[in-house]
């Protein structure tokens, strides 16, 4: 005789909890593998070294900037000083207000000393490129660092192959397989 349904039942989630908790502990045991700093560095040191080069960049721009801006910003002696040599009394403002004239003249002056438009907007383009191909080679290297295996070089051909195994055609489509107009 066969086995009754709620054995046949049983017998199977036991099977299926065993093949979960195998999965599970290879799943474990490959974000530990993943995780361990020294077998990725070992397996991409590069991906690692543009990692740690592009977090070393970051921190090295934001301490030179800040420290330009200090060194830029005027003191209140010197916009006292400045007040007092046109002839001005600030001793006679008071808190709040004297704060507010010392914030405006030095909005003011820092106007005046800025470079002139063209050549902030020529840095501004040149941040801007900068900006731009240093978020691809961080890509790049984000994507080394997680990938096990080589990127694909030819982009083309792989979405050939990938179409070629959907059994989507690629003669005479453009994008998104819209047949193109000759």
């Amino acid at each position: 005789m066969g086995e009754s349904p709620a054995a046949r039942t049983e017998r199977e989630l036991t099977e299926l909890r065993g093949t979960i908790d195998s999965d599970l502990r290879r799943l474990e045991e490959r974000v530990r593998e993943d995780i361990d700093p020294r077998r990725l560095a070992r397996r991409n040191p590069i991906a690692v070294f543009g990692a740690l080069g592009s977090v070393l960049a970051i921190g090295t721009v934001t301490t030179v900037r800040s420290l330009a801006e200090r060194s830029r910003r005027r003191s209140d002696k010197d916009i006292d000083a400045l007040i007092a040599r046109l002839g001005g009394r600030v001793n006679k403002l008071r808190g709040p207000a004297r704060k507010r004239l010392r914030n405006q003249l030095r909005a003011e002056i820092g106007e005046v000393e800025q470079a002139p438009k063209a050549k902030r907007m020529v840095w501004q383009a040149v941040a801007g490129a900068l900006t731009a191909a240093l978020t691809l080679v961080a890509r790049r290297f984000a994507s080394r660092l997680i990938a096990d295996e080589e990127l694909p070089t030819d982009t083309t051909t792989n979405m050939r192959e990938w179409k070629a195994a959907q059994g989507q055609g690629t003669q005479g489509e453009g994008p998104l397989g819209a047949k193109r107009r000759r």
